[in-house]
């Protein structure tokens, strides 16, 4: 088996994309019309998520759904064969600007993604784009032969794949090289850990705090790639910033539209006036709109001396506790400290627009 299936893996990289497609409708007959495969989990995923929708919508949405997911197994048989060449053709990288210019600052990030359009093709390109070393974090397999194989074919371009157990501790040792860690983060949490949830698609989601916490711990930059399907075997990645030293966004300069969600992580801390700030950030808000702060506690010794940091302000849940019930905020939820010695405030914006 060790030998026979990169043998396999070699003849198939080997056949035209045309035939491999065909080889998806194939597929797509047998998953989708005769095992019916999570046909059940499926349907009541798109009903759940688009309520308002004709059923006729929800089956063309649904049967998009499987070739998708056809293509994407066939296209991934060539994760072992597939040049750079062909892959800098078929996954294309907007803006490498962004990983540039943080290998040239020597700066680390925490690079956000999901498992949608061709995820492995785009973990796999990082090593072709990225100047600085690229870690991905990956849930070892329990067939020991398809794992080793895995794991060669991602490796190729010059990633490194690091499993879930020892990602956090890799991406700490190397807090202060020029490093891009990609975490696929559409997880669910472990339900002991479920700290926060948020609307997600008309249901409630479990948020999976991870890499917030991996970029405060290491005092990286936060990243989003986005990845587009142009059309069958054809992609487009872009780097999306989101870290407030990316954007370099100042407190009180954001958008004249409203939006749905603002987010701060250990930012208001260095504000002149932090009442002042939450306010305005609130009437930035859509009605409903979530404001998310991150903040350091100082009742821990960590954070101590506060003002060595250049902190214009100490911060404590209780204080936190009594700004919302004096300002008569009824929808907010404090957290209790982290391994950070830091804890977050939710606030839901309760005015009409």
């Amino acid at each position: 088996m060790n030998k026979i299936l990169p043998f396999i893996l070699i003849l198939i990289g080997k056949v035209p994309y045309k035939v491999l497609y065909i080889l998806s409708e194939v597929m797509l007959f047998f998953l989708y019309r005769i095992f019916k495969y999570r046909i059940d989990t499926v349907q009541k995923n798109l009903i759940n998520s688009f309520p308002k929708h004709a059923l006729i919508e929800l089956k063309k949405i649904e049967k998009k759904f499987y070739r998708n997911f056809c293509d994407v197994l066939v296209e991934n048989l060539l994760l072992y064969t597939i040049s750079e060449k062909e892959l800098k053709k078929r996954m294309k990288l907007l803006n490498p600007e962004i990983f540039d210019a943080l290998y040239n600052k020597k700066k680390g990030a925490i690079l956000i993604g999901a498992h949608y359009n061709n995820w492995e093709w785009m973990a796999l390109s990082l090593g072709i784009y990225a100047k600085q070393d690229v870690f991905c974090v990956y849930k070892q397999l329990s067939n020991i032969t398809i794992n080793s194989l895995m794991l060669k074919s991602r490796e190729r371009f010059g990633a490194n794949i690091v499993p879930m157990s020892s990602f956090a501790k890799t991406v700490l040792e190397n807090k202060h090289k020029a490093t891009i860690n990609l975490m696929l983060a559409d997880q669910s949490p472990h339900k002991s850990k479920v700290d926060y949830y948020c609307k997600f698609l008309n249901q409630d989601t479990p948020v999976y705090l991870g890499p917030e916490k991996l970029v405060n711990a290491a005092n990286l930059e936060l990243l989003f790639i986005e990845v587009h399907r142009i059309k069958r075997g054809y992609y487009e990645m872009k780097i999306v910033p989101l870290s407030d030293k990316t954007n370099n966004y100042h407190a009180n300069n954001l958008p004249d539209n409203k939006v749905d969600y603002i987010y701060s992580s250990h930012c208001l801390e260095h504000v002149d006036h932090w009442v002042n700030t939450i306010e305005y950030w609130i009437s930035k808000l859509k009605n409903k709109g979530i404001l998310f702060l991150y903040l350091p506690d100082f009742s821990q010794k960590y954070w101590r001396p506060w003002n060595n940091r250049k902190h214009n302000h100490c911060f404590t849940p209780n204080i936190f506790e009594e700004f919302c019930k004096s300002k008569k905020i009824k929808n907010y939820f404090i957290s209790g400290i982290d391994l950070n010695n830091s804890f977050f405030v939710v606030i839901e914006n309760e005015l009409s627009e």
